[in-house]
Formats: structure tokens, C-alpha cells, sequence
């Protein structure tokens, strides 16, 4: 497990990777490679989650051993936490086990997303993925400005506990 002394470096080094990926997503955008730009922001979500993870265990020494485990290797988790992290900022937002399907449900779409917003790849029913067509620029804007709502939100809320 990662010692306690070197955690603040770990979410130091997740916060500048956060802003790099989010940064490099936008000019990614601005070139019209909305695919990979679109990549690379839900790879900001994961990257964010892993330091979600950190911040707790700084916060409590050894109660989140299996999430930081999992931080490491398990991407659809990460997208998770991320996303069930971004629901507990909006009010209205429903919980429970509804939530967490919910959660499930939308961390698989946007793993399956990243990988054809990077690869080439053939359907049966819907022919071939292009990453560089630009069909993608709508919702690669859409993600970019969900990874950095993202961020805003929690890095808000972390501030406050």
C-alpha cells in the first residue's frame, strides 16, 4: 500500500495529470480531433477518480486499501466514482440503488465511448467507427465540459471538508 507520508504527492501528480489531459483534450478539439479529444476527457474523469481515492485515504489511513487497488487498474470503477462523486453535488440528485444503476449503467457507456473515440473499429449492425469523423465534435464538446464540471464541482466540495 502506499505510505501515508507520499499520498500528497500522488494526488499533487493526479491533479497536474487532470489539467494536462483536460488541456490537451481542448487543443485536441480545437484541431478537429474530437474523437481522441473526447478520449482523453472521460481519461481525465478516471485520473480524477484516482485522486478522489487518494484524498480519502490521506483523510483515513487505511479504510479505502481496495479502492486504492482498484484506482489503479480498474477503469469502469474509476469512471464510478467519478460520476457518482458529480451526482452527490446537484441537490435534486436521486440515490440509492436507482442511483448506483444509474451510475453502473453510464460509467460502461462512456468506457465503451473512449474506446471508439480512439480506435478504428467495425459493427455488424452500424459499419465503421472513424475517431476523426466529425460526428464527434458535439458530444466531445459535451464530455470535455463534463470532465472540467467535474473537477470544478468536487475540487469545490473537497475544499469545504
Amino acid at each position: 500500500m502506499i505510505p501515508v507520508d507520499n499520498l500528497q504527492d500522488g494526488i499533487q501528480l493526479c491533479t497536474r495529470n487532470v489539467d494536462r489531459l483536460l488541456e490537451d483534450a481542448s487543443i485536441l478539439y480545437q484541431s478537429g480531433s474530437y474523437g481522441h479529444a473526447q478520449a482523453l476527457a472521460i481519461l481525465a474523469m478516471e485520473e480524477y477518480a484516482k485522486k478522489i481515492v487518494l484524498i480519502a485515504q490521506k483523510t483515513h489511513p487505511g479504510k479505502f486499501d481496495d479502492q486504492i487497488r482498484r484506482s489503479f487498474w480498474d477503469r469502469d470503477f474509476k469512471l464510478q466514482l467519478a460520476l457518482d462523486t458529480l451526482m452527490k453535488e446537484f441537490p435534486d440528485a436521486p440515490s440509492g440503488e436507482e442511483a448506483a444503476s444509474k451510475v453502473r449503467d453510464m460509467a460502461r457507456k462512456l468506457s465503451s465511448l473512449k474506446q471508439v473515440s480512439l480506435y478504428v473499429d467495425y459493427d455488424n449492425k452500424l459499419g465503421w467507427f472513424d475517431p476523426n469523423k466529425a460526428d464527434y465534435q458535439n458530444v466531445a464538446a459535451v464530455q470535455i465540459a463534463y470532465a472540467k464540471e467535474l473537477v470544478q464541482r468536487v475540487d469545490t466540495w473537497l475544499e469545504r471538508i
